[in-house]
């Protein structure tokens, strides 16, 4: 409904610092990267998590509960960092977090945590924290196993690169609408996409039952999924039309 009177909104001067409940169990250190849990709890950086920022101060919640205790975080300004192999010619160069305390180059499997805005020696840095995805990055996983993905992970790329069988890709159940993944085959075993007893993937021209995977498997073969809001799962992409390509569960 719009505005019929003015009103007031709360106002946060401080763009810099804020506060996140701390998740069950969790121990926080000053200076460690944060991301969030799926349940928006803060924790020491985890793949998948949505990183949130560096923490102002320490927080022991390892005895507490979701939420008990709460941890000030920088979500903004520019920190001083190891980054091994880090030269001038890096300046500009996205920076990912594979551990509360570690960054790389890398974005595979890692956290996207911001920029490097100077090299003060070889292996040293100066990172812009950036709480929002890199632009014209994507981040992309291999994996040998079975894994799960969650929705804090959208818009990434998972293949089986050094998969020597068969492996699942288990979708998070009910994400929000519009939550994406690619999936690629690096290597000519199938890569299955499961998504679970709540949801179906819509692909080959029909919904496929509910908790039914659908597989690629030779090299190339892609899947682009993009979650409809409503526990179900619409394939936008297929590949590039040889749908003959891809097997559903029978």
């Amino acid at each position: 409904m719009a505005l019929t009177a003015n009103r007031d909104v709360d106002r946060y001067v401080d763009q810099e610092l804020r506060s996140y409940p701390v998740a069950a169990g969790a121990h926080v250190y000053k200076g460690a990267f944060v991301t969030l849990d799926s349940s928006g709890y803060a924790q020491p950086l985890a793949s998948g998590g949505r990183f949130v920022g560096t923490t102002y101060e320490e927080i022991d919640n390892s005895a507490g509960s979701s939420g008990d205790l709460r941890v000030r975080v920088f979500t903004l300004g520019d920190f001083g960092h190891d980054l091994s192999g880090a030269v001038p010619a890096d300046v500009g160069r996205p920076v990912y977090a594979s551990a509360d305390d570690t960054l790389s180059f890398t974005p595979g499997g890692n956290v996207f945590v911001g920029y490097v805005m100077d090299v003060v020696a070889t292996g040293e840095i100066v990172l812009r924290l950036d709480t929002t995805a890199p632009a014209g990055v994507t981040a992309l996983a291999h994996h040998s196993a079975d894994f799960a993905v969650t929705a804090a992970q959208s818009g990434m790329v998972h293949t089986n690169l050094g998969a020597g069988g068969v492996i699942t890709a288990t979708l998070p159940a009910s994400p929000p609408a519009g939550t994406e993944f690619k999936f690629v085959c690096m290597v000519d075993q199938a890569l299955r996409m499961a998504p679970g007893t709540a949801g179906g993937i819509y692909i080959k021209g029909a919904k496929q039952a509910d908790n039914k995977y659908v597989a690629i498997a030779d090299i190339g073969d892609f899947v682009h999924l993009v979650a409809d809001g409503n526990g179900d799962w619409v394939a936008v992409a297929s590949i590039g039309g040889a749908d003959a390509d891809i097997s559903v569960e029978s």
